[in-house]
């Protein structure tokens, strides 16, 4: 009879929460906490059933309630963001023809190919958008597919397929940030041990070989667990675990000099990009002329390649497409990152980070090596330049970025571990023009 009591004022409660995605967590949630409550009275010796009556009748009209949570819980959907992307994507295909123009009808076949695969990436973003990021954070899902990632990058770059390990590598940080999410409350070495798995998980890029790809999902995942150890998620000093999560940082880069310093080869490709007049028939020539400026007359098949498309822009329009582009991702990146940081949950924005990032630096990237100043060959800049596969796994960062939007009303931050979690533990409800606190105790 108890339960039913309990059963009742849940359903009255649901009732009013139209959005169905949110209506189960939240009557879960809300369940939790009315038990929570009259175990609380229970072991102040009240009766069972009184017990939960005075709790139910201490969370209010069950309509009031539940229109209060449908105001408070719908899906937040960034249609301004949605919409960049469709521009982004239309503005590519024409680009592309320009450049494919410029280098021949024999490319038409590749542009075309492009624009068939165009609606389809982003059909792919809209159905990850809608979808429920929330499944990354189950710990099965998120270990399994992150082992399944790494195994299908190494045995990628054993075929001929090799560029396997640089889709992967665009999607590891998410995978990460899924797994750092369970970690909440965790101490020093569990922040050392991710620290060291930013570095060690993308290496199977450095297998096709593709140094950009190794050094953005390093880079990214790095700087993710940066902002969870700057948002206290781990269990101690906040600057303690700033200062782990950068050390195998530190050493990586060092060794990495050692190695410059030791292959002929690695040293030479260096030396060329520092001093691009010391080659002036090979790489050195492309070089010199990127940062002489577009001026200069450059090789029509040189320019034919999307890497260096916003090169060939400048040339027929002028510098100042590169201090645009600039000016666009600048501005672009304060905005998502605003945005990301307005997020309610820690969870949200690790997670927002995760898929943000590679898509920021795979624009910083490309800029870079457009000037002239990047000595690797970029990834792509996203949804501008040719790719399918690329295209593809952008809209899926993308479509994990909204979802992550549009599902932070509903994202919460897991609980810490048993040794470091306090037993008393307080809710906030924002119902209307107040707040209902609720304060319970869990026993050990």
């Amino acid at each position: 009879m108890a339960r039913e009591i309990l059963g009742d004022y849940l359903a009255a409660v649901g009732d009013q929460i139209r959005w169905r995605r949110a209506r189960g967590p939240l009557l879960r949630e809300l369940s939790d906490h009315i038990a929570d409550q009259a175990a609380d009275y229970q072991a102040q010796g009240l009766e069972e059933r009184d017990a939960l009556d005075r709790a139910v009748a201490e969370m209010g009209d069950p309509e009031t309630v539940g229109k209060d949570l449908d105001r408070l819980h719908r899906p937040k959907n960034c249609w301004w963001l949605a919409l960049a992307a469709l521009l982004l994507a239309l503005a590519g295909l024409l680009l592309q023809f320009m450049t494919y123009q410029a280098s021949g009808q024999g490319m038409m076949d590749l542009y075309a190919r492009q624009a068939v695969w165009v609606p389809i990436a982003l059909a792919l973003l809209c159905g990850m958008w809608f979808s429920d990021c929330t499944l990354l954070l189950r710990r099965w899902w998120a270990v399994v597919l992150t082992i399944a990632a790494v195994v299908w990058a190494v045995l990628g770059t054993n075929g001929t397929w090799r560029p396997t390990a640089l889709y992967v590598a665009l999607l590891l940080p998410v995978l990460y940030a899924a797994l750092l999410c369970r970690l909440r409350g965790k101490g020093t070495a569990t922040v050392l041990l991710c620290a060291l798995a930013a570095w060690v998980l993308p290496l199977p890029a450095l297998l096709v070989p593709s140094s950009a790809a190794y050094l953005l999902s390093g880079a990214v995942m790095t700087l993710v667990l940066l902002a969870a150890a700057g948002l206290g998620w781990f269990a101690g000093k906040r600057w303690k675990h700033l200062l782990l999560s950068l050390t195998p940082t530190l050493l990586y880069f060092g060794i990495l000099l050692l190695l410059v310093r030791q292959h002929s080869s690695l040293l030479r490709r260096l030396t060329v990009f520092l001093h691009p007049e010391l080659e002036p028939n090979g790489a050195g020539y492309l070089f010199l002329h990127l940062r002489q400026g577009p001026d200069p007359d450059l090789f029509g098949n040189v320019l034919g390649s999307t890497d260096l498309m916003l090169a060939f822009l400048a040339r027929q329009a002028g510098r100042w497409v590169f201090l645009l582009t600039a000016v666009l991702l600048a501005l672009a990146a304060l905005l998502l990152l605003r945005r990301v940081a307005r997020l309610r949950s820690r969870t949200g924005k690790l997670l927002a980070l995760s898929a943000l990032l590679p898509l920021l630096l795979q624009g910083v990237f490309y800029l870079l090596f457009n000037l002239g100043y990047f000595p690797w060959v970029p990834l792509s800049l996203p949804f501008l330049s040719f790719g399918v596969a690329y295209l593809l796994l952008n809209s899926l960062l993308m479509g994990v970025l909204l979802s992550v939007f549009r599902m932070d009303v509903l994202l919460r931050d897991g609980l810490c571990d048993r040794s470091h979690a306090s037993l008393h533990h307080r809710l906030e409800l924002p119902l209307g023009p107040v707040t209902l606190s609720i304060r319970f105790h869990r026993p050990t």
